[in-house]
């Protein structure tokens, strides 16, 4: 039992699963990279998530178009990363606790309007929506192991890679990422070089939760292709902790995302088996997330004690 449970670990099919389970940790790690990057500080990736996983639900429900549902959540997702920019950078508030808050009311703020406008509670399994297709690239579905893996997956995570690598192109390759960058490491400096710091952090939270929503839809309309609560369950979080343990490093922070959706993985491929308690299995990937960020910032202060970085 045991040999047939982990020989699954090494197989195609596991490594599609990956790629699946990969994408809303992928969206939420890159939300949480762009807002840092200017020097921005965003751990309500849950909760925009939450918000954009309902929006776009309720909105394929709403308007029978499940590309409308799309573009509905990500105004969702702009207009949440509007507001915290407006508490923290208009009002003064601190931007920490704008995320606890946000995330401490977001599965009940989403199961409120859950029922106001679809008679809901707790899923909106019952709802007639729409949802986004399953993608199959001709020629390549056909090629074996390869073609299990890059075709036939949900149109969100081709959408997921295209924003990798234009991200990384705006980032590190354009006088804009450059200047966004500028702000993350020194926002005085970037004044007064004449750069508009705080442009930019609105530009950088507006594209956070963009990403953040998409991650989130992405549970909605591609891969449940329902709303309940709870759903993001915590990978947000995961994303966040993927963009602390990356520092800055964008490949570091791709890697981080995709090791913890193998630990997601392995936790489903383990709870398929009576031999381990369900309340362990699905402990696995959180336990993971705590020992890679323990070992990250043990890293980095032995790192700084050196004097080979310099402590922030």
């Amino acid at each position: 039992m045991l040999s047939s449970i982990f020989g699954s670990l090494f197989t195609t099919r596991f490594l599609a699963t990956v790629i699946r389970l990969s994408t809303p940790i992928l969206f939420a790690a890159v939300a949480s990279f762009i807002a840092a990057s200017t020097g921005m500080v965003n751990i309500a990736i849950e909760s925009i998530m939450t918000f954009g996983a309902l929006a776009g639900i309720l909105g394929s429900y709403l308007t029978g178009n499940a590309w409308a549902g799309l573009l509905i959540g990500l105004v969702v997702g702009i207009l949440t990363a509007l507001l915290i920019a407006l508490f923290s950078m208009r009002l003064g508030a601190s931007p920490i606790l704008i995320g606890i808050a946000l995330n401490t009311f977001a599965d009940s703020l989403a199961i409120f309007f859950l029922y106001q406008i679809a008679g809901e509670k707790g899923t909106s399994a019952s709802l007639p929506t729409k949802t986004l297709p399953v993608v199959n690239i001709p020629g390549i579905q056909n090629i074996p192991v390869l073609g299990q893996l890059l075709s036939g997956q949900y149109v969100l995570t081709y959408i997921c890679w295209i924003v990798l690598i234009l991200l990384f192109i705006m980032i590190y390759k354009t006088p804009l990422g450059m200047r966004m960058r500028a702000c993350g490491l020194n926002a005085n400096a970037a004044r007064t070089a004449g750069i508009n710091v705080e442009k930019l952090q609105i530009f950088s939270l507006v594209l956070s939760g963009m990403f953040a929503a998409l991650g989130g839809m992405y549970l909605s309309l591609n891969y449940l292709r329902i709303f309940s609560k709870g759903m993001v369950a915590g990978q947000g979080w995961m994303g966040i902790a993927a963009n602390g343990i990356a520092n800055g490093n964008y490949g570091v922070l791709l890697l981080s995302a995709l090791i913890f959706s193998a630990f997601r993985a392995v936790s489903i491929v383990f709870s398929s088996s009576t031999i381990f308690p369900v309340d362990l299995v699905a402990a696995i990937p959180y336990f993971a997330v705590f020992c890679f960020v323990t070992i990250a910032s043990i890293i980095r202060y032995y790192r700084v004690k050196a004097g080979k970085v310099e402590e922030q």
